[in-house]
């Protein structure tokens, strides 16, 4: 999940994932996520827990912390999201949206989300994803504007337990002051994603600042326990 380009993030530590729109029916799923920025010692969690409606929706809920001068692990947002698969299981392009609605504290605006999500699977080995997303601030100081964003990622399948690919992330800011190249936050790096069996995963990667503005080197960890 993403804002001026990070402030919708809540943190300059990414934390965010490109998402994909496939809902499986009677699913769920608990995370922990985590990321560490390299120059800045900053460092960012998250919880999730997910569950299918039908093999169409499924929502989510997302807590997340940040460290800040008073405490390494301070209260950030609460985030709750809603997603609906649009393609059938069948179709080798899958598609959907996802809604979300994101609270934070400290008289920093909340906003609103719309993101519309996309995946290909060129074979059994290669996947490709692409998602726009598209916030709107509420409440105490906001900011004016929709907020834009688009995530990319490639992945190779090796085998049943490892996958290796490349994700991209750009945030370009308000439609009311659209940023130059220089200004925008725009990442790239490698991820790895190792399956334990059925039920659990682990995932780690880096991610790269490729403009002036973004954080130079990102390191991040996620675990996540399946239902």
């Amino acid at each position: 999940m993403g804002v001026i380009a990070l402030s919708q993030a809540g943190d300059a530590q990414n934390t965010g994932g490109v998402f994909g729109p496939i809902v499986n029916d009677s699913y769920a799923a608990l995370q922990y996520r985590a990321a560490y920025d390299l120059e800045s010692d900053g460092f960012a969690q998250r919880v999730h827990y997910e569950e299918s409606l039908n093999g169409d929706f499924m929502w989510r809920t997302v807590l997340g912390t940040h460290k800040t001068v008073q405490s390494d692990s301070d209260f950030d947002f609460f985030q709750a999201e809603l997603f609906w698969e649009l393609s059938d299981d069948n179709d080798p392009f899958r598609t959907g949206l996802r809604f979300d609605l994101h609270l934070r504290d400290r008289d920093r605006p909340h906003f609103l989300g719309v993101h519309w999500m996309n995946q290909f699977n060129l074979n059994e080995h290669w996947s490709c994803r692409f998602l726009t997303m598209s916030t709107v601030e509420f409440g105490g100081n906001a900011n004016h504007g929709v907020f834009l964003q688009t995530r990319a990622s490639v992945t190779y399948r090796l085998n049943e337990h490892l996958s290796l690919g490349a994700e991209l992330y750009d945030s370009y800011g308000s439609t009311d002051d659209l940023l130059g190249f220089a200004d925008q936050t725009n990442q790239l790096g490698p991820v790895a994603n190792y399956s334990f069996g059925n039920d659990f995963s682990v995932y780690g990667g880096v991610l790269y600042g490729i403009s002036d503005s973004s954080p130079d080197s990102q390191l991040r960890l996620w675990f996540t326990k399946t239902f």
